[in-house]
Parts: structure tokens; sequence; C-alpha cells
């Protein structure tokens, strides 16, 4: 596990400087979008204290701080080169004193229990190396009634016709964009893959059940291409 840890954190570090661009041109800038609907879902009460698991480059981190103006964010990850960024983000909008990023694996949370209010997680779930101890660490840190809340993509769209186009998409284009700007078009391979390889949503919302989670529901969007869950400690 500490391995495909390590390389993760390596392959992340080396797509850092060009991973939002990527992202915005590979999502035609839907990232931003799907990333807002959680950020909307945060009330605006003081002392809100949020974990983002995966935070990447920081944007969700930084769109529920600016959102939200009396919550204090913890974003973690395993990439250093991505939290340099991320830093620098929240800096450039004045808002470091409310948002932290630390380097921490999701597996071995460096926190009390029930430390935050909420945990946030965008496209970052199915990289985790042990899902099922990712999902018990993050529910021991939420406080009791605290909410998670994930964006994650979907394996197979809801539609047969985008299925098709989607598929194409991430097996070819995918890799080619990302491969092309990055220079690391093995990294734009794995994430098509790691889409792919992930459980379907039946079973994960089954996981978050068995791991306490309750009220679990989730939502397909964009046609099914992604899914947002939620669930509450109970």
């Amino acid at each position: 596990m500490e391995k495909e840890a390590n390389i993760q954190s390596e392959m992340f570090d080396n797509i850092a400087n060009s991973y939002d661009k990527i992202n915005h041109i590979l999502s035609f800038n839907m990232d931003e979008k799907w990333r807002k609907k959680i950020a909307e879902r945060l009330p605006q009460t003081r002392h809100t204290k949020i974990l983002d698991v995966a935070t990447g480059t920081g944007d969700l981190a930084i769109m529920m701080a600016k959102h939200s103006k009396h919550t204090h964010i913890v974003g973690i990850d395993i990439s250093n080169n991505m939290l340099e960024i991320a830093q620098k983000k929240a800096e450039k909008e004045k808002i470091d004193e409310r948002v932290i990023f630390k380097n921490n694996n999701v597996t071995n949370l460096p926190f009390d229990d029930n430390t935050f209010d909420y945990c946030t997680i965008s496209f970052g779930a199915r990289n985790f190396a042990d899902l099922d101890k990712a999902l018990n660490e993050i529910y021991r840190c939420l406080k009791p009634g605290g909410r998670l809340f994930i964006i994650e993509f979907s394996k197979k769209p809801s539609n047969k016709i985008i299925e098709i186009l989607y598929d194409t998409y991430s097996k070819i284009w995918i890799p080619f964009i990302g491969g092309m700007i990055s220079k690391n078009k093995k990294a734009y391979t794995y994430l098509p893959n790691s889409i792919n390889n992930f459980i379907h949503w039946t079973v994960f919302v089954k996981k978050l059940k068995s791991v306490g989670f309750s009220s679990v529901h989730h939502k397909k969007s964009t046609f099914g291409i992604v899914i947002f869950y939620e669930g509450t400690k109970i």
C-alpha cells in the first residue's frame, strides 16, 4: 500500500504544473461547475471545520473558503508539488489563514476523533490505495452529524450513445491531449484506467453504509459521467 502511494505521489508531482490547465481542457471547464455544487451545499455558519481529502492543487478547498467566509479548511494530499501550487493559490486569494495544506495519506489521518464538520473529496476516491481504510479514517475524524460529500467519475454513463463517446474519449483523447501538454502520457493513461477500474456506484454506496454513514444517497450528473455522493456520520 505504501509503495502504491509513493508511485501515485511521484506521478502527480510530475504533472502538477500542467494539472489545472489539462483538467479544464479535458472537462470543457465542467470540473469547476461540479466542484461548485459541493461548495454551495456548505452553510454560512461560524467555526465550521472542513477536511478536503485528495485536495490536489486546492481548487475545491479554495472555492469552499471563498463561498463560506467563516470556514477553516485543511486540504490534504500525497503530492508535495500539488500542495505547493495550492498554497500559492490560497496566498493569492488572501485566504491562507483559513486554508492550510498538508502532506497526509487518507489511510492514516493525523487528526483527533470527531474533529471536522464536513469532509469533501473531489475525484480522488478512486485513487485511494485502501478504500475501506480511508473511509473508516474519514468517518473517525468527522463529528457526529458531520457530513461527507464526494464527487467521482462514473465508469458507465447512463446513456448508451454517451457511453460510447465517453469510452472513446477516455481511451484515446485523454491520453493524447493530457500526454501532449504534460509530456507524461503514462499519467493520463492511468487516470482513465483508474475510472474504469473503480467500483460500481452501487458497491460504493454499500461501502459508505457499511462504514457507518447514514442517509447515504447519490445523484448522477452530466449524462451520468459524474456522481455526487453524500453521507452523514451517526
